[in-house]
């Protein structure tokens, strides 16, 4: 009997230690340490006939020659990772006008959404709405609208290589694929099965019910200087022949999670296919804290599940040394930088 208490009070310690393990990885981020030096070197003080790029998170970003001003994906909602993980989401009203205040876009012409998970297509909507603008992604991406009650005429369908022309940008989806998740399980959940939206989505709902939908490249064309948006870390082969840009504003998000051979073909796919000079790191950064404090790494839970985000940038690193003129840069978030 005694050995029996025992053992069972061994085992309730251990359930506590790691329920509070638990507790602490899902409320605490990953630093990224030395590689903030990557912030160091970026231009914040654009003229005003300058392509000017500011950096909202994730791969939300926004674009502008100061007669055209374009968003990609408008993701300002974060949760706690427990919600993404086990509850429901829906976009946060509060956050996002927080964040369409801050940017003070008071003209917006278009938000491009690149897929349709979560983390790029649930705000969307909701930053059209504030706006004014049209929002434009693949047919799941408009069914994440219908579902927001975006009216009809503010959503649009594009299709993969054909130009699109906002003011002097032209900018060509290129149909690529998504990073390509180390485990199995998670690749599962995220990526197995049908990837499409086929009805009018309404949240909340589960972050999963969130279907890719398809994940494309934005090819931007500019009379100022030409440049590639690659917002998951994953490859279409091929897909790029005959593009040349200066310079790719690249996602690594789970890049460290990956093979050697993966983050080698990633830079040959992404950087040498297109004979680009400089990149720019994105989609690194957490889901999970609030848009209003500043950016950090994922939580330590996530990271360990699914990013392995100090590898990521390990291997930005190693990349980077086979290529001795390639120049890897941080986006500062919200600052106005010179591209």
């Amino acid at each position: 009997m005694r050995l029996l208490k025992i053992i069972l009070s061994t085992l309730l310690i251990l359930a506590v230690l790691a329920a509070g393990l638990f507790y602490y990885s899902l409320n605490n981020h990953v630093s990224i340490g030395e590689y903030e030096k990557l912030y160091e070197g970026v231009d914040t003080n654009p003229n005003n006939s300058d392509i000017k790029i500011q950096f909202a998170g994730v791969s939300t970003l926004i674009i502008s020659d100061d007669s055209t001003t374009i968003m990609t994906d408008g993701f300002f909602s974060r949760f706690p990772s427990w919600d993404m993980l086990f509850g429901e989401i829906e976009p946060q009203k509060e956050d996002i006008k927080w964040a369409v205040d801050k940017l003070a876009m008071d003209k917006l012409d278009a938000v491009l959404v690149v897929h349709s998970h979560f983390d790029h297509a649930m705000d969307a909507p909701e930053v059209a709405k504030l706006t004014g603008a049209p929002m434009y992604g693949s047919e799941s991406t408009a069914n994440i609208g219908r579902g927001w009650d975006l009216p009809e005429n503010q959503i649009k369908i594009f299709q993969d290589r054909q130009p699109m022309q906002f003011g002097k940008f032209k900018i060509t989806p290129i149909l690529s694929n998504h990073f390509v998740f180390a485990n199995a399980a998670v690749k599962e959940q995220a990526l197995g099965g049908n990837q499409e939206i086929t009805a009018p989505l309404v949240p909340p709902v589960s972050a999963l019910e969130y279907k890719m939908g398809g994940a494309y490249s934005f090819l931007f064309e500019h009379p100022r200087g030409n440049f590639l948006l690659q917002s998951s870390a994953g490859w279409k082969a091929g897909s790029l022949d005959g593009i040349k840009v200066d310079k790719v504003i690249l996602g690594i998000g789970g890049l460290g999670s990956q093979t050697l051979d993966y983050q080698t073909t990633y830079f040959k796919e992404l950087v040498d296919a297109v004979n680009a000079k400089h990149i720019y790191l994105i989609h690194w950064d957490a889901f999970a804290g609030s848009i209003r404090q500043p950016i950090q790494g994922p939580s330590l839970f996530l990271d360990w599940y699914a990013s392995s985000t100090i590898k990521g940038f390990e291997a930005v690193e190693r990349e980077a040394a086979k290529r001795p003129n390639l120049k890897v840069n941080l986006l500062p978030q919200w600052e106005k930088v010179k591209l």
